[in-house]
């Protein structure tokens, strides 16, 4: 099992207008909390320009190397609005960038590439405002549209995903999100037998999770060698919130337990983010925290 940081870690002091040397400074500050792995992102489209030249990618290269920090994920948030559309030319739009975000995630060394579900974009009322493309919180369904085959569809665009990560070498993780259409563990494991792909792995959220009362402990059992990245915080349920450890009701002890228990060994990747613009100070003492805390309950367990 290896501890690391998602890119909320910089969203969490710098907001998500995100430029190159935010990334680079976040490598840095995280090397000397004694966190060795991060999760870089393209949230949108335009961050693309981040990595787009190998003046900045040798640049992040040596921040890492620098500061003794791993690149091992990368989260192509930016085709989240593309692939969850009924519109195949925006399907197509979503495959074309995963392409690019992937041959991003290999050249730096990246493990695995993910992606949240959402609910379709047609179909979305209204979103929670708590961040950033924030999940559904009200849906209208067409009525000559059958749930059925909206998942088909899905299923389809996510073995397509699965198999773009695979040819570059990298692990493809979903994230259930609420009121998504991938929601819950069990709605994973249904997608997962839909796919039929063995590079369909998990990543799950601890928030997502809590706001649907789902037991984590149970929910890590049922996933086994599905689970690849765990996105640890604190939460409170039927909140999105993403809270230092020790706010909320996740009890860290029992996760870590489940985790020793299927002899998980991927990715914990502490994700704490509050309003986007809490000084850095702060932040650096959340996770150096949250480190401490799920070292000092590690241990019990291994």
């Amino acid at each position: 099992m290896q501890i690391g940081a998602s890119a909320a870690y910089t969203y969490a002091f710098r907001g998500t207008r995100i430029e190159l040397e935010d990334y680079v400074e976040s490598i840095r500050s995280l090397g000397g909390l004694g966190i060795r792995c991060f999760d870089l992102e393209v949230l949108k489209p335009e961050h693309i320009s981040i990595y787009s030249s190998p003046k900045n990618i040798d640049t992040l290269k040596r921040a890492c190397r620098e500061n003794g920090v791993n690149i091992v994920g990368f989260t192509a948030w930016a085709c989240l609005k593309w692939l969850h559309s009924r519109d195949p030319k925006d399907h197509q739009q979503a495959f074309a960038l995963f392409h690019k975000i992937a041959a991003i995630a290999a050249e730096l060394g990246a493990a695995y590439i993910h992606l949240g579900s959402d609910m379709v974009g047609e179909y979305i009322v209204s979103r929670d405002d708590t961040y950033e493309t924030a999940p559904a919180v009200e849906v209208t369904i067409p009525r000559n549209t059958g749930y059925p085959e909206i998942m088909a569809e899905y299923a389809t665009n996510l073995r397509e995903l699965a198999r773009i990560a695979a040819n570059y070498g990298l692990r493809f993780a979903l994230e259930p999100r609420a009121n998504s259409l991938v929601c819950t563990v069990d709605s994973f494991q249904n997608i997962a037998r839909e796919v039929d792909h063995p590079n369909l792995f998990c990543c799950l959220d601890v928030t997502h999770a809590t706001y649907h009362r789902e037991d984590i402990h149970i929910a890590i059992e049922k996933l086994g060698p599905r689970l690849l990245v765990l996105h640890l915080c604190d939460c409170i349920s039927g909140r999105l919130s993403h809270l230092p450890l020790g706010k909320g009701v996740v009890n860290i002890s029992s996760i870590l337990e489940a985790l020793n228990k299927v002899h998980f060994d991927g990715f914990v990747m502490l994700e704490i983010y509050e309003g986007g613009n809490d000084p850095k100070t702060v932040v650096d003492q959340w996770y150096r925290d949250a480190l401490q805390l799920v070292l000092s309950k590690k241990t019990i367990f291994v």
